[in-house]
């Protein structure tokens, strides 16, 4: 019963917060796959890229939208997984591995910042791989997002092409039949899933091992500062991966950060950190908003904090 109460008070708080910070998931996702060859937006920077959307698109329609619907259906469902799972997960680790888990949650003090990071990154993964098609959907409905007149976008990075889809189930539909389940909706797969266990451990052991160190009192201020420092570590993190994973979901070439890092031997470090701000913006945010709410849902159904 208390698994399901973790995983029920975990969706609904990353759904929220991920909902409200679309925008920066959008203008990553527009950066990452600009091409200065053929430049669509003018200032090719996250300020340049959103006030240009903003002023052909709309706020609404150009930066919070594009791929709500399937964000928040995967937020939902990998939320529960990567962080309604991490308490017991990280109670079963700290057991194998001799930890004290004799007081598991806020107490946990004798758990090594190994086995949080760990229980991190089996929960990230089964929730990624779980979520892959969401994602890839989402990915490529942001990618595509712009006005559109006679079926021809007049706008983003396919400006003077067709609309693909016209909806998620549009693009779940359109992605499986032309492409396939492993070629559509689970390219790019193993980035995916590294990606989301490296970002999800990195994310709950610094949250997790901060609250500990600092010994403030369970509450909005703790939840916060700790939310915060995690989501700029992650981020900072998995970056590299998550430039590759948004360039593979849209059909790219690359294989993997290695294979970009050869390809790109002189500009692939700031390739790869392409969309550092937006990205890092979004996920520190998205983490502060999604920590306290999900520390308040766990209160509120009488489950321990993390």
């Amino acid at each position: 019963m208390n698994l399901l109460k973790e995983m029920t008070a975990a969706g609904p708080g990353c759904a929220i917060a991920n909902g409200l910070l679309n925008c920066f998931e959008t203008t990553k996702v527009k950066l990452q796959l600009h091409n200065p060859s053929s430049p669509v937006y003018t200032v090719p920077t996250t300020r340049g890229v959103m006030t240009q959307i903003a002023q052909e698109e709309g706020i609404v329609r150009g930066l919070l939208t594009p791929g709500l619907s399937a964000s928040l259906t995967r937020s939902v469902l990998y939320g529960a997984y990567r962080v309604g799972l991490y308490s017991s997960v990280r109670s079963a680790l700290s057991g194998l591995n001799g930890d004290d888990d004799d007081n598991i949650g806020t107490d946990s003090t004798n758990i090594t910042f190994t086995t949080r990071l760990l229980s991190g990154m089996i929960t990230g993964g089964i929730g990624s791989l779980l979520s892959c098609p969401l994602d890839v959907v989402r990915t490529r409905m942001q990618a595509d997002s712009g006005l559109i007149h006679k079926n021809i976008y007049t706008t983003g990075l396919r400006k003077g092409q067709a609309v693909r889809y016209t909806g998620m189930m549009s693009a779940f539909y359109t992605i499986l039949k032309e492409e396939g389940l492993q070629r559509g909706l689970y390219r790019g797969s193993s980035v995916t899933v590294a990606r989301a266990s490296v970002l999800n451990g990195a994310q709950l052991a610094t949250y997790d091992t901060m609250k500990q160190y600092l010994g403030w009192e369970e509450g909005p201020i703790l939840h916060s500062f700790c939310a915060l420092l995690s989501g700029i570590v992650a981020q900072t993190v998995i970056m590299p991966m998550d430039t590759v994973k948004s360039q593979m979901m849209l059909g790219h070439s690359w294989k993997d950060v290695y294979h970009c890092i050869i390809q790109r031997r002189n500009g692939a470090l700031l390739y790869l950190y392409r969309g550092w701000i937006p990205a890092s913006c979004g996920q520190s945010l998205i983490m502060v908003l999604q920590m306290p709410m999900i520390e308040e849902f766990r209160r509120l159904l009488v489950v321990e904090a993390i």
